[in-house]
């Protein structure tokens, strides 16, 4: 994709979101995942994405001390997923990103520009 830059949308959510739905909420609620992917995925603007699993562990400075977790500084919200997406500019990958279902369970949304190396 010339003229595109790749930038990353990193997925925030309560880690609740999804359990205290019905089972047809759940359903509902993920068909609009599959769908956003897939609308991505026609558009030729996802490169990739993938959920994250909840556990997770930290590794922190010189003395490589590991913790359980990593959330938010007031432990409200944790990641649950990413998409590496192309978009001419930051915003651009914003109004894309404003199509994340994650929203609809008051998560949050991170946009990152992928640098190089």
């Amino acid at each position: 994709m010339q003229d595109k830059k790749k930038f990353m949308i990193l997925i925030f959510g309560t880690g609740e979101g999804m359990a205290q739905l019905s089972e047809d909420e759940r359903e509902a609620g993920m068909k609009k995942w599959y769908d956003w992917d897939e609308e991505l995925t026609k558009k030729g603007i996802k490169v990739h994405g993938e959920p994250l699993e909840p556990k997770a562990m930290k590794i922190v400075g010189k003395g490589k001390k590991t913790s359980q977790g990593f959330y938010s500084p007031d432990k409200t919200y944790v990641i649950g997923g990413y998409y590496v997406i192309h978009a001419s500019s930051m915003d651009d990958a914003v109004e894309i990103s404003k199509g994340c279902p994650t929203f609809a369970q008051d998560g949050v949304v991170e946009v990152r520009e992928v640098g190089t190396m």
